[in-house]
């Protein structure tokens, strides 16, 4: 298995890349995912582009309900969640930090981020597997804009609040 894929040793989170060679992601990947994950307990992903600057990017992640993901936003491209396993929220926020809306999504679920929104997503199941596809390259530090109000977010009891706002808010539609 790890034969067709490479660790990208410069990127924040333990990552790597399928095989330019291949072109099928099969169960066998998200047994992978899954086996790392439970040794490992550490976020990953698997990138089905070629690399960071590829024009469309395409990647497996799991992502940890115990953990955080800043808001952030990006000016010129939008992303697409589709959830392969577990659920997460996603939730889009106002500029002053607010929130704005949320959607629960779970297996079989897509869910397009607008341009230029602050956003940020949350697991609610001990881990979420799902494919993100968004367009290229990676910007490194221009690619992740973060609001000022994240400083709101530097402790436990603040980011437990956050998501149980997320979980309890009501969208008006």
């Amino acid at each position: 298995m790890i034969k067709f894929l490479k660790e990208d040793k410069n990127a924040k989170t333990k990552s790597f890349f399928l095989n330019c060679e291949k072109t099928f992601f099969s169960k066998k990947y998200l047994k992978f995912i899954e086996n790392f994950y439970h040794r490992n307990k550490v976020d990953l992903r698997i990138c089905l582009h070629k690399n960071s600057k590829s024009s469309h990017h395409d990647m497996i992640i799991l992502q940890q309900k115990r953990n955080f993901y800043r808001p952030h936003k990006h000016l010129k491209k939008g992303e697409t969640y589709h959830i392969i396993k577990g659920s997460m929220i996603c939730v889009l926020f106002k500029n002053n930090g607010s929130i704005k809306k949320t959607c629960k999504i779970s297996r079989g679920d897509i869910f397009r981020t607008p341009i230029n929104v602050y956003h940020t997503m949350i697991p609610t199941s001990p881990h979420v597997i799902y494919h993100e596809s968004k367009r290229g390259p990676l910007l490194k530090k221009n690619d992740s804009i973060f609001p000022h109000w994240i400083k709101n977010f530097k402790n436990p009891k603040a980011i437990a609040n956050l998501k149980n706002k997320a979980i309890s808010f009501k969208n008006n539609e």
